[in-house]
């Protein structure tokens, strides 16, 4: 590993810049065109090559008059044919940061002297050969429009970078989204290391030993500021696969936990072929102290205030508040919720199983405490709190069915409670936990207050008699009404005689034409197949799961078809 690669604060452009330009004609001569053809790494790195200006300098020693980055042109005054000297030559313009030298033939020479041209092959130094007439004031133009163009593209380029960047951090799962718009260029990479987490943005080559990386880095930006080879950001070189990336790499703790052992220290480091820019140094930089922000202490400490309180509110039931107090409670309730409720919703949100995302490095199933977020920002609400495999909130109002398609579309299946008093808040998470249940038997959201979702009943739920009643209430609900009761006595005694019109009739002392009517409007509402033996079973299962319960919506006691 080392300190820092020759990067420049300066706008720089390709070599390839000039090499591609037709009106030049210029050819690559260093290093030697077999040494390209063979070594296509090597190649990419010399078009590659930053160049942040063009300039004339004829001295015997033009390195100490040039910034790293300038591009060196030249007609030859300065050689003679000696070879020593033409090695010392490209050795001093190596070490000054000189990008490539250009070499104009005529009128001092007619072809690049053999000892120059040796000197540069030796060394890989690029050397570019310009045939007469020679324009260096073309070259400069060129490479100044090009400049140009640079810095307006990289101005608007890291502006909507940064942009990209925030939002990121402002969405769902905010490291994964961070690290993968951190590597959105062609031959670029990033890996975010937050304690044992890793998350890993672009196309990331399984040959690097990314724990390796992580740990020298870990030790390099440990190190104190003032010793020797400390910083704020290192930088490697990594070869794999015939392919070589430079690395960098950033300290994303945040700085109030810096220097200290903390559970959440964090690197980020940007990889890419061949080289970095100083673009993504820049957007190193900001995504570090976005990070660094994801992780501050104070929303470690406001994450367990809000975990705490909810653990109050669920084994507290408001009803054991006495006199004045209940009512205090239930204002300080609705005001938290936005103020005019009287009553909740409780909301719990799972991993979907079957929408385990590519490269997520938790479990499937399973959440973090940060999922929070996004579910708060979600349902607008400030009682949210993360257990073990859920995350579960209060709200005001159910979820609207935009918001359970946004968060289907992030993975999650949502259960959402019947509206409960404020002061039954451990009955609704209590309702929301059966409706959870049912959720991932049935693969879809369970909205207690909504119209059921197009699924399958779902024979699985059978062994859980909970999660049974949950799921039929929601898979029958267009006709668990006071309105459609004869409707479901009739296709219940329907189902029990096995399709028979004449005996169902018999049963319910009603018409047969009476029973194929209600039965038709029955199968209509569900927008069931009831020709079907398998769909048929599945509906007479999910009426046997409610036997002995008051659907919803009907009172006990209420209307039954005769």
């Amino acid at each position: 590993m080392h300190d820092e690669p020759d990067y420049f604060d300066r706008a720089t452009v390709p070599l390839a810049t000039l090499l591609d330009e037709p009106s030049l004609q210029a050819e690559l001569a260093s290093p030697a065109p077999r040494v390209l053809a063979t070594d296509a790494r090597l190649a990419a790195q010399i078009r590659s090559t930053p160049v942040a200006a063009a300039i004339v300098i004829e001295l015997d020693d033009p390195g100490q008059y040039m910034l790293p980055g300038d591009l060196l042109m030249v007609t030859g005054l300065a050689f003679s044919g000696d070879a020593e000297h033409d090695r010392d030559y490209i050795a001093r313009l190596r070490a000054s940061g000189v990008s490539a030298l250009v070499f104009g033939l005529e009128p001092v020479h007619a072809e690049v002297p053999p000892t120059l041209l040796a000197a540069c092959r030796e060394a890989n130094f690029p050397l570019i050969v310009l045939p007469p007439p020679i324009y260096f004031a073309a070259v400069t133009s060129i490479v100044n429009r090009a400049l140009e163009t640079e810095r307006t593209r990289a101005l608007e380029h890291m502006n909507t970078l940064a942009r990209h960047l925030t939002e990121a951090v402002l969405q769902h799962r905010p490291a994964e989204r961070l690290v993968e718009r951190l590597a959105t260029e062609p031959g670029s990479w990033a890996a975010l290391r937050i304690g044992d987490e890793l998350y890993l943005g672009g196309v990331v080559p399984d040959e690097l030993a990314l724990a390796e990386m992580f740990t020298e880095f870990d030790e390099r930006l440990r190190r104190p500021r003032g010793a020797k080879g400390g910083a704020s950001t290192a930088f490697t070189t990594l070869r794999t696969a015939g392919a070589e990336y430079e690395v960098a790499a950033h300290e994303a703790t945040p700085r109030t936990s810096r220097n200290r052992s903390v559970d959440g220290n964090a690197i980020l480091t940007i990889g890419r072929a061949p080289r970095l820019t100083r673009i993504d140094l820049t957007a190193l930089q900001l995504a570090a102290n976005l990070v660094g922000l994801l992780l501050q202490l104070p929303a470690a400490q406001s994450m367990a205030v809000d975990q705490l309180l909810m653990q109050l509110l669920m084994e507290r039931h408001g009803s054991q508040l006495l006199g004045a107090e209940r009512d205090r409670f239930a204002r300080l309730l609705a005001n938290s919720l936005g103020g005019g409720s009287k009553t909740a919703h409780a909301v719990i949100a799972m991993r979907d199983p079957n929408a385990a995302a590519i490269g997520d490095p938790v479990p499937a199933g399973e959440t973090v405490a940060s999922d929070t977020n996004w579910l708060r920002q979600l349902l607008h609400t400030p009682l949210v709190e993360h257990r073990s495999k859920q995350l579960r909130a209060f709200v005001a109002s159910a979820p609207s069915q935009s918001e359970l398609q946004h968060a289907g579309q992030l993975g999650w299946l949502l259960a959402v409670s019947k509206p409960h008093p404020l002061l039954e808040l451990p009955t609704a998470m209590q309702e929301a936990e059966v409706l959870a249940r049912a959720a991932l038997h049935i693969g879809s959201h369970v909205d207690g207050t909504a119209p059921p979702a197009e699924a399958s009943w779902p024979l699985g739920a059978a062994a859980d008699p909970a999660v049974a009643r949950a799921a039929a209430a929601q898979w029958l609900a267009p006709i668990l009404t006071a309105e459609t009761a004869e409707q479901r006595a009739a296709l219940t005694s329907w189902l029990h005689q096995h399709g028979s019109w004449d005996r169902s009739a018999r049963e319910l002392g009603v018409h047969r034409n009476t029973v194929r009517r209600l039965v038709g409007d029955a199968q209509l509402r569900l927008g069931r197949d009831l020709d079907d033996p398998l769909e048929r079973a599945r509906v007479l299962l999910a009426l046997t799961a409610l036997a002995g319960d008051s659907p919803p919506g009907v009172p006990p006691g209420g209307s039954s078809a005769t």
